[in-house]
């Protein structure tokens, strides 16, 4: 049971609004006993979770209240719907006479709901519940940024290290498709170890593709095709037939070298696996599957490699591993108790490190004794079950703060393996009422505070990340999965308890409610259910445009064809909905007008949606919103930008379109994008066509008045028709501009002061430059370089900027630059840029050679990769200068015939005898040639 829903409920019940809905009802009465009954019930969840697992009547006693509390949640859901159909305010709405049936009905239904609480909470009594182990539900701890995971790979190395080695002695064998086989059991790390080998840079050329397949217990084929294709490709493939699968999958693979995962298969008939392997025989000699299983049977079935035995770490390995987990970065031995302690449970741990993660995960914040012992004490008293790695995750589980248990359990309704996205599963934790506010923190960021408690548990696994470090997507190993799934089963004994999330999934057809999952065939059947959906808050639209199965949907949504062109105004009834998902649905055209309606949205989500030509105006007026991902302006009729000016709570991002129709900076102004401190990320596009290039706009008055906050970290400009940059510019943390015409990005002396007076150090730390056709240079030529300009900047990007001329002016912090598609690129300027560290050039088009002062002064210079210079006959021989250089890569370079030194060399058909130089480039640690004459190597780099 959720302690925050039942906290939630009582707030409502206690609050001055539903004091007067009593009154007015004639249920005053009943709101106040409900309101002692869910206190009271609250008091005993802890010791009822705690017991749940040995006793089975209070696993049902759990199940019933979980019910019972939705009820009462629907009823107030009523509450807030009868009050949002009416304009004026609730006393004087409820009254009247075409409220008197609702007021009976909802009497009614309060006094069949206290019946029902009271007989629930005499049980609790007869089940021996107690209050002892209360804690505060409000209390989540606040966690700074996420821990790195250099732990994965702890007493894995010489694993990794040797199926490496396998790999790339079969290319060099040039053998047919081997298959090697990692075996053991769950909890070892398995799937840690193919990723580990997946991603080592010693398999990034000799093997391409390399894709990715997580099978599981079901080795359904055509389901394994679509997902080694999608792992490829990146995007969703849909539901096409086999055949057509098949054949996409051996275009992706024909002729060449690949590399395969196939993850976690329990397949034992043979037939199966040869109907896939008939599939995967059309790549070149040398290519490779692994797979990974808990089963010898199935590494006999498929393995054509000597099969590979994944054995429990040693004790020194687990105890290191568990220490990571359970220390940080602090020293263990300033707490030698504790390592006493901590080496008694990593004994109890079997060498398996998931249970040492785990467990370490769970003590990491703890420094008490009796805690520590505690743990050591109830891992041995746990139930043991098939494997020998749940008891320790179900200790894990049971010492979580109560707060975190149903959203942890939650994350059932995901398929095992899959990838979860961060905002979605927040926005679901927030709609079934799983997480809410404490005072102090929005309640999105304690859902952030909560994914990130879990995953200092070890129970979430990063996936994906942004520029900042913080998670996107994350998994759940799979023998996690199995222990959220069983709680959610022993939690709501297999039964849908109310109807608070949707998600309409087409082609397929399908759709999921609450949870468990459940799926309903017949888009006649949407619409009886749509109907029923009062307490509906979470509706995601998920489409794939390639299908045109349908012509005829529910009034729920329209869908054109193939995809979802427009939502009709009915989904404006849904009062209580406070995330409307509509992400990728790339064929949407326009909002509903009755948006405004939507009093309780928090999270209008339209990442994607490039096809929406307008959005209704009244969405300003959505006082919750905290997620409006892209606005479309509409000149005088459609969305206005001093709509947003009330909107000062958005987060996340903020996409503005069609900005070439405002008309002067007055308009740009009343966006007050200063105000919205929690906006992280700003995307501004002018529309720069042919037509807009024959009319007058301003638009470097209306760029520099949408300055943002300055805590903004990305920005991005596309279709900036100015001459220069907004002073505030330089005030970013990432800024990329894309098809724009300013020749500068500091163009004036005045523009520069500015920038330099407001912040004097310097934020911009990455910046990109793309298809700027006019550009010259980063100062102009009259601007004195200032402290503030560029300070900062770690990270420059330039492509296809055909007029930069001038010489880059002295960048003291930068790291990384990356020129592409720049033929007139002042070469020797780069020698300013002492701080280098990374330098990448390609695709210059008539580059012959490079000048010799470019290479000069870049004592710092570690990786020099040089690509797609079709042209280039030499490079200069201050390379031999670079005594810092690891890496040097030169790729795609035809007409390349002398090389001082070499790393790694692609494709370079004229180099015939590279000169190795004895004292130059000593740091350079590895050689690989491909597609070369290298005959005349000297004899000690030759294999």
């Amino acid at each position: 049971m959720e302690v925050l829903l039942l906290e939630s409920l009582v707030k409502s019940l206690n609050s001055p609004i539903q004091e007067e809905l009593g009154l007015l009802c004639g249920i005053e009465t009943e709101i106040q006993k409900l309101s002692s009954l869910l206190s009271t019930t609250k008091a005993v969840i802890e010791d009822a979770e705690n017991k749940q697992f040995t006793n089975k009547a209070i696993q049902l006693w759990l199940q019933k209240l979980n019910l019972i509390a939705y009820e009462v949640d629907d009823i107030l859901d009523d509450y807030a719907t009868e009050v949002s159909r009416e304009p004026s305010n609730v006393l004087d709405c409820l009254p009247a006479t075409s409220n008197i049936w609702f007021r009976h009905r909802i009497g009614a239904r309060m006094k069949k709901i206290i019946g029902k609480f009271d007989a629930v909470a005499d049980e609790r009594i007869k089940l021996g519940l107690s209050n002892h182990f209360l804690v505060d539900s409000t209390a989540i701890r606040e966690i700074g940024s996420l821990l790195n995971e250099p732990d994965l790979v702890l007493g894995r190395d010489e694993e990794k290290d040797e199926i490496v080695k396998t790999l790339v002695n079969h290319v060099r064998d040039n053998q047919n498709v081997s298959v090697l086989p990692i075996v053991g059991v769950g909890g070892l790390g398995k799937t840690t170890l193919a990723q580990l080998v997946f991603n080592d840079e010693n398999l990034a050329e000799p093997f391409k593709p390399k894709l990715w397949a997580w099978v599981s217990e079901k080795f359904d084929v055509k389901s394994i095709i679509k997902a080694l294709i999608e792992s490829a490709k990146g995007t969703s493939m849909g539901d096409l037939p086999l055949d057509t699968l098949q054949r996409k999958l051996q275009e992706l693979l024909r002729g060449k070298r690949y590399l395969i995962v196939l993850d976690d298969v329990w397949n034992e008939n043979p037939q199966e696996w040869e109907d896939l392997k008939s599939v995967l025989q059309c790549g070149s000699k040398g290519s490779s599957i692994v797979t990974t299983t808990h089963m010898e049977k199935v590494a006999t079935i498929m393995g054509t490699l000597q099969t590979y035995y994944l054995w429990s770490l040693s004790a020194n390995e687990c105890w290191s591993l568990f220490r990571q987990r359970a220390f940080g970065y602090q020293e263990a031995e300033e707490y030698p108790n504790l390592v006493v302690i901590g080496k008694e449970i990593v004994k109890k741990c079997g060498g398996l490190p998931l249970a040492a993660k785990a467990l370490g995960g769970l003590l990491r914040f703890e420094r008490e004794e009796n805690v520590w012992n505690s743990v050591c004490s109830e891992l041995g008293n746990l139930p043991q079950d098939e494997t020998d790695i749940l008891p320790a995750l179900r200790l894990s589980y049971l010492n979580l703060p109560v707060e975190l248990r149903g959203c942890f359990a939650y994350c059932a309704v995901f398929s095992k393996g899959s990838e979860i996205e961060k905002e979605e599963v927040i926005h679901l934790w927030m709609a079934n009422g799983l997480i809410s506010s404490n005072g102090t923190m929005e309640v999105e960021d304690v859902g952030d505070a909560v994914l990130t408690e879990l995953h200092h548990r070890s129970l979430f696994q990063a996936v994906k990340k942004d520029e900042s470090g913080n998670v996107l997507t994350f998994v759940m190993p799979n023998l996690v999965h199995d222990l959220a799934q069983s709680l959610m089963e022993a939690k709501d004994g297999g039964t849908i308890r109310t109807n608070r999330h949707l998600t309409l999934d087409f082609p397929y057809d399908q759709q999921i409610v609450a949870f468990p999952i459940r799926r309903m065939r017949g888009t006649d059947r949407y619409s009886s259910f749509l109907s029923k959906c009062g307490s509906l808050r979470v509706l995601i639209v998920r489409t794939a445009w390639w299908e045109k199965r349908f012509s005829k949907l529910p009034p729920a949504v329209n869908l054109s064809g193939s995809h979802i062109v427009e939502l009709p105004n009915s989904i404006c009834g849904l009062w209580n909905l406070q995330i409307l998902n509509l992400n990728d649905c790339e064929h949407l055209r326009s909002l509903p007008k009755g948006m405004r309606f939507l009093r309780n949205l928090r999270h209008l989500c339209l990442r994607g949606c490039w096809n929406l030509t307008h959005i209704p105006s009244g969405i300003g007026e959505l006082s919750w919103l905290r997620t409006l991902s892209m606005v479309v302006l509409g000149g005088k009729k459609g969305f206005q930008l001093s709509e947003l000016r009330g909107l000062n709570m958005l987060r996340g991002e903020l996409s503005i379109r069609h900005l070439e129709r405002v008309e002067d900076k007055k308009d740009a102004e009343e966006a007050w994008l200063i105000g919205k401190q929690s906006l992280r990320r700003l995307c501004l596009y002018f529309n720069w066509d042919s037509e807009r290039m024959l009319q007058r706009y301003n638009d470097e008055e209306v760029l520099e008045a949408l300055k943002p906050s300055p805590i903004l970290q990305f920005l991005h400009i596309e279709g900036f028709n100015g001459s220069s940059f907004p002073s505030w510019i330089s005030t970013v943390t990432t800024v990329r501009v894309f098809n724009s015409a300013p020749e500068y990005i500091v163009g004036a002396q005045e523009s520069t002061a500015t920038a330099a007076t407001d912040n004097p150090k310097g934020m911009l730390k990455a910046l990109v430059l793309w298809n700027m056709p006019n550009l010259k240079g980063m100062l102009g030529r009259e601007v004195q370089v200032t402290p503030g300009v560029f300070s900062q900047l770690q990270s420059l990007s330039f492509v296809d900027c055909p007029t930069l001329t001038l010489p880059l002016p002295r960048m003291p912090s930068l790291k990384e630059l990356d020129v592409n598609m720049c033929r007139n690129m002042a070469w020797a300027s780069i020698s300013n840029l002492t701080s280098l560290n990374s330098l990448i050039i390609e695709d210059i088009p008539e580059l012959s050679c490079f000048l010799e002062e470019m290479l000069q002064n870049l004592s710092l210079l570690e990786s020099l990769e040089i690509r797609f210079i079709w042209d280039l006959r030499a490079l200069p021989r201050s390379l031999a200068s670079l005594t810092a250089l690891k890496t040097l890569t030169i790729k795609e370079c035809p007409k390349l015939g002398s090389l001082p030194k070499e790393h790694h060399l692609f494709d370079c058909f004229n180099l015939v005898s590279p000169s190795m130089g004895t004292t130059a480039l000593k740091s350079l640690t590895q050689l690989s040639i491909q597609g070369s004459n290298a005959t005349a190597l000297p004899e000690e780099l030759k294999y």
